[in-house]
C-alpha cells in the first residue's frame, strides 16, 4: 500500500514538534507515512535559538520553559535531552518591578507582599476586597485590563497586570482578551466565584490530593512488603514541579531542543522552501516559490498567522480572514554584557518588568546570568532586554544601534550601569508575538471550523495553540493524533478502492 503524505509548513518549534509527533504516532499505529517539513527561511527554529559568543550565551527568543507541562517533559525524554536539562538558579525566584523609577522586589509571600512598597495602602485594601466582588457570569469577552480593574482595582492593574502582559505578550492590557491570554484566571472566577476564593480552593484540593497520595503510598508499601517489589527496574528521575512549575532550559540554551528535533527529523526538513500557494485536493498540492509542486494527503500549517492566512486564501476564505485578523507585534532582543563592577543593582535574580506608566520604552530585562549557570564568563553579567510590542510599533524602524542606545538609556538609571557594555548582540523579530486580543477565541473557532470542512488541513502554531514553548509542544501531540486519525481513514478508503 502506498504511503500517506504529510506536509508541515513552518519550521519553528511548533512545526518541528508536530512533524516529530506525527512520525512517532504513525510508527506506533503502524501507518506508512512520508513527511516533509517546508521552512521558508534558511534555518529552522523560528524565534528560538541560542548563540554563544565571547563566553556569553544569548537566547534569540524564549529563555526557558516551566517544567509543569507533561508533553514537554515527554519530548525531552524522547529526544534524549534529560541529562541536558538545566534548572534555573534558586536566586531566580526573586523578581523585580520598576516603581517610581526604582527597582522593587516582588514578594510572592502574602505578608511580605503586603509590606512591600509595590502598591499603595489603598490599592492593597482594594485587592483585599476582591473576595467580595461578584463573579461575572454572562460569558462575554473581557480585556485583561477590565477584568483586573473589576476584581483587583485600577492600581494593581496598571502596575502588576500591565507589566505581566508586557513581559509575556508585549501587549496592551486593554486589548488582550483575558479568556484567551490567561484562561486559568477566568476559570478561577467561574469555578470558585473569585480569584482569592479560587486560590484557597486549589490549596485545599492539593492538600486532599497529597493526603490521598500518602495513603495510597502507604498501602502500596505494605503490599510490597508482603508480596515483594512489583518491578525489577528503577524509574528514571523526573523533574519535580511546584504548583507553577520551575523554570528550566538546557546547558547550551533553548537552541538545544531545536537542534535535537532537526537532527532527529533529518532529510524530512527542507529549508529555504517557501510555499507560494495551496491548491485543495485530494490530493492537496503545495506550489513552492522555486517552482516545485508537492502533493499531500494532509497539510499542517504552523507558520505565523499572516503567512498561514495568505496560503488559505481561495482554499478556506473564512479561516484566512480570521487568521489575518490576529495582530502580530514586533519584539526585539538586546543582549548586553557588563563586568560585575559596572552594575550597581542586584542582578542575582530573574529580572525586572517595567509597567508602561513608568514612561520607558524597554519592556523589561532578564538577568540571564542570574537565572541560569553558564550564561556569562566569570566576573561578568548578561542582561537580555526586550523592546517593542503593541504600544511601541515605532521600535521596528530603529536600527540595531538605536535599539542598543534606547535600551541603555532606559536601563542605566535603573540598574546603575557605568561605562559601555563589553558585549552587545541584537536579535530583531518584526513578527514577534501574536496578540490574543478581544475576540481571539472566536477568530480561532472560525478558522478551525472553516478548515475542518476541507479534509486533511490542520492548524497549528503559536497564533492558535498558545504563545509559550510548552503550549506549542503540547499542541504538537494533539496534532500528531489528529493527523494520524485522518491518515488512517485515508488508508481505509484506499484499501476499499483497491478491493473494488
Amino acid at each position: 500500500m502506498a504511503s500517506s503524505r504529510v506536509v508541515v509548513v513552518g519550521g519553528g518549534v511548533s512545526g518541528l514538534a508536530a512533524a516529530y509527533r506525527i512520525r512517532e504516532t504513525a510508527r506506533r499505529r503502524g501507518l506508512s507515512v512520508e513527511i516533509t517539513l517546508l521552512e521558508s527561511r534558511p534555518g529552522v527554529g523560528g524565534k528560538i535559538g541560542s548563540v554563544r559568543e565571547e563566553g556569553f550565551l544569548c537566547e534569540t527568543g524564549p529563555n526557558g520553559f516551566l517544567d509543569n507541562e507533561p508533553a514537554t517533559l515527554r519530548l525531552v525524554d524522547d529526544l534524549g535531552l534529560r541529562d541536558r536539562l538545566l534548572r534555573s538558579r534558586d536566586v531566580s525566584r526573586r523578581r523585580f518591578l520598576v516603581r517610581d523609577g526604582r527597582l522593587v522586589e516582588m514578594h510572592m509571600h502574602p505578608v511580605r507582599f503586603l509590606r512591600s512598597p509595590l502598591l499603595s495602602r489603598r490599592a492593597k485594601l482594594r485587592m483585599a476586597l476582591e473576595f467580595f466582588v461578584r463573579a461575572r457570569r454572562d460569558g462575554a469577552d473581557e480585556s485583561v485590563g477590565d477584568f483586573g480593574r473589576r476584581r483587583l482595582g485600577r492600581e494593581f492593574t496598571e502596575v502588576m497586570l500591565d507589566s505581566m502582559v508586557s513581559g509575556i505578550y508585549a501587549g496592551d492590557v486593554d486589548r488582550l482578551s483575558v479568556a484567551a491570554a490567561f484562561p486559568k484566571i477566568v476559570d478561577l472566577e467561574r469555578e470558585y466565584g473569585g480569584l482569592f476564593r479560587g486560590l484557597l480552593g486549589k490549596q485545599k484540593e492539593r492538600r486532599r490530593a497529597r493526603r490521598a497520595a500518602k495513603a495510597a503510598a502507604g498501602e502500596s508499601a505494605a503490599a510490597e512488603t508482603a508480596t515483594g517489589p512489583s518491578t525489577g527496574g528503577t524509574m528514571p528521575a523526573k523533574v519535580e514541579a511546584g504548583p507553577g512549575g520551575v523554570l528550566h532550559s538546557f546547558r547550551e540554551g533553548m537552541g538545544e531542543a531545536i537542534t535535537a528535533l532537526r537532527d532527529s527529523l533529518g532529510p524530512i526538513v527542507r529549508c529555504a522552501s517557501p510555499v507560494a500557494q495551496i491548491e485543495a485536493g485530494p490530493p492537496h498540492r503545495l506550489h513552492l516559490a522555486e517552482g516545485d509542486v508537492v502533493e499531500a494527503d494532509a497539510i499542517v500549517l504552523t507558520a505565523p498567522a499572516p503567512a498561514s492566512a495568505q496560503l488559505l486564501r481561495g482554499v478556506a476564505d473564512e479561516a484566512a480572514a480570521a487568521l489575518a485578523e490576529i495582530p502580530v507585534v514586533g519584539v526585539h532582543v538586546v543582549c548586553l554584557g557588563f563586568r560585575h563592577d559596572q552594575i550597581a543593582a542586584d542582578t542575582e535574580a530573574f529580572g525586572v518588568l517595567i509597567p508602561r506608566k513608568e514612561g520607558l520604552r524597554t519592556l523589561g530585562a532578564i538577568f540571564s546570568s542570574g537565572t541560569f549557570e553558564g550564561r556569562a564568563p566569570r566576573g561578568f553579567t548578561l542582561l537580555t532586554c526586550m523592546i517593542g510590542g503593541r504600544h511601541d510599533p515605532a521600535a521596528d524602524a530603529l536600527d540595531d544601534e538605536d535599539l542598543r542606545a534606547q535600551v541603555l538609556s532606559d536601563m542605566r538609571p535603573l540598574l546603575g550601569l557605568s561605562g559601555e557594555p563589553i558585549f552587545v548582540r541584537v536579535f530583531r523579530w518584526a513578527r514577534g508575538i501574536p496578540q490574543y486580543e478581544l475576540g481571539h477565541l472566536e477568530r480561532v473557532r472560525r478558522a478551525r471550523e472553516d478548515v475542518a470542512q476541507i479534509d486533511g488541513i490542520f492548524l497549528g502554531g503559536n497564533a492558535v495553540a498558545g504563545v509559550s514553548f510548552n503550549h506549542c509542544i503540547a499542541h504538537a501531540e494533539t496534532l500528531g493524533r489528529q493527523v494520524c486519525d485522518h491518515l488512517a481513514t485515508v488508508g481505509e478508503d484506499r484499501a476499499e478502492e483497491a478491493a473494488r
